[in-house]
């Protein structure tokens, strides 16, 4: 079966068929409800911006924890 060239809706009949047979044990389910659900995540992204990542800081900006100068036992 050639997954690109499924329709939407089909995509995602199958992938839901397959991940529901890799969930009941079905033993060569798993990768293929894998192939189709990268698919469906190709064909339908989350969202179209970028992930944004937050701010980098230096470790010499990062505080430190104060340091014990006694050991508590």
């Amino acid at each position: 079966m050639d997954i690109r060239a499924l329709q939407d809706d089909e995509l995602m009949a199958q992938a839901r068929d397959w991940r529901q047979r890799a969930l009941r044990g079905e033993k060569n389910a798993r990768g293929f409800a894998h192939e189709l659900e990268c698919e469906v995540r190709r064909r339908f992204p989350k969202n179209d911006r970028p992930l944004t990542l937050p701010p980098v800081r230096l470790l010499g900006t990062v505080s430190q924890p104060i340091q014990r100068r006694w050991k508590p036992w």
